[in-house]
């Protein structure tokens, strides 16, 4: 899905945007490093994550191996306290910090993210 897609989609969640923000893939697309994304993954606060989850009736059949609970097909989320929080704001979507997705994808050390980290370390140059 491309940029204004995916700002529908989030927005037809109708989530209090203090609650939670946009992780990696939404966050490089919402940054213009990616030109689309094939999924929603939103770090939630506990508070929001209650109401998800009876709304969503989430339970740990809908937990993967990383944390992530499914609610349908295009979207996940994971709890976090709200105190740990590590995002800022563009326009008005809260999305992850780059230097953090930075981060995750170098300890990561997958094939799939040298493109990312390359377009990450680009941006994060030119944007200083």
């Amino acid at each position: 899905m491309n940029k204004s897609e995916f700002i529908k989609i989030i927005d037809n969640l109708n989530l209090d945007k203090e609650e939670y923000y946009i992780l990696g893939g939404g966050s490089l697309l919402m940054h213009g490093i990616r030109e689309s994304a094939s999924d929603i993954d939103l770090c939630v606060s506990m508070e929001l994550f209650d109401e998800l989850k009876e709304k969503y009736n989430l339970d740990d059949s809908k937990k993967n191996n990383c944390g992530f609970y499914k609610i349908n097909d295009l979207i996940e989320i994971i709890p976090n306290e709200k105190k740990d929080f590590t995002r800022y704001f563009i326009s008005e979507y809260p999305v992850e910090d780059l230097e953090r997705i930075l981060n995750f994808k170098k300890s990561r050390n997958k094939e799939k993210d040298l493109k990312d980290i390359e377009k990450i370390t680009i941006y994060l140059e030119k944007n200083k």
